[in-house]
């Protein structure tokens, strides 16, 4: 972990280049995809299955102050190994729920931590994102993502022992951090994730499952064949996969340009076997 002033403020940048500007991307395609309301049930929503319960849940951060997330559970009655869902931009686009509901139809605990409560509602454009997220570091994301485990390990549904992490873009990127600075976790499945440095997930030892489309326009394919060569470097079990002609999002069926039915359920597939295998 780096803590000079140069990392610091290096973090800072990526939040105020890259976070902002992916949100207000992301703002534009859920635009896009309500203007073209989905004319049958998309393939991956499972929302409405009645095997599982979903909903906001609110929990304590560093002891006094609060932050929501949404948390999906099995309804039937037992203990369930926990996993957190990372969003790249807020948790109410409906994909992330989905998300959270599609773990716990596979047997799981999904809780997707609200790792974007600093920025207010009001805040669409770039520079009012930007200033709102200017003094949150990844290190104070990371610490949200802690606080939701904190959370999870109070509720009587949850299974000890180890969580897994999943991520997508930004969140993709946090879910390797966190899996770096976590000894809890288990698992780690970043979809199309921003870039980060050796130095940065050099004790993610924990196996890694990776996803990314070959068309996709914010994560190139070179990219994550760098990533790859830098988690096998240092002996992290790795997994990357592939989709043909997937875009950027590829699982989020909020997005009709971007949504890939077929990518997006082998994709979650193979995300469910991989944690299963490495969840206990």
């Amino acid at each position: 972990m780096c803590f000079s002033d140069e990392c610091d403020t290096n973090r800072r940048k990526f939040l105020k280049d890259t976070m902002a500007t992916a949100l207000v991307t992301f703002a534009a395609l859920e635009t896009e995809a309500f203007a073209q309301q989905q004319t049958k049930q998309p393939e991956t929503r499972v929302l409405d299955d009645p095997r599982v319960e979903h909903g906001k849940v609110v929990f304590k951060h560093n002891g006094a102050n609060s932050i929501d997330g949404y948390l999906a559970r099995p309804k039937a009655e037992g203990k369930y190994p926990a996993v957190v869902v990372i969003a790249g931009n807020r948790i109410t686009e409906e994909y992330i729920p989905n998300t959270c509901a599609a773990l716990a139809l596979a047997g799981f605990v999904g809780l997707a931590p609200n790792v974007f409560h600093v920025l207010p509602d009001s805040a669409q454009t770039i520079p009012e994102m930007q200033k709102a997220v200017v003094n949150h570091t990844d290190d104070d994301v990371v610490q949200d993502v802690f606080a939701g485990v904190d959370y999870l390990r109070t509720q009587s549904f949850v299974k000890t022992g180890g969580i897994g992490a999943v991520g997508f873009c930004y969140g993709g990127r946090i879910a390797m951090l966190f899996g770096a600075r976590s000894s809890e976790v288990d698992a780690v499945v970043p979809f199309h994730p921003s870039p980060v440095t050796p130095v940065e997930i050099a004790r993610l030892k924990c196996p890694v499952q990776v996803h990314c489309g070959t068309a996709d326009r914010n994560v190139s394919v070179a990219a994550i064949r760098d990533l790859e060569k830098m988690l096998k470097a240092q002996s992290t079990p790795t997994e990357v996969f592939l989709y043909e002609g997937a875009d950027h999002g590829f699982l989020a069926y909020t997005r009709p340009p971007r949504y890939n039915p077929a990518a997006g359920k082998l994709a979650w597939e193979r995300t469910v076997k991989f944690l299963q295998r490495n969840l206990k």
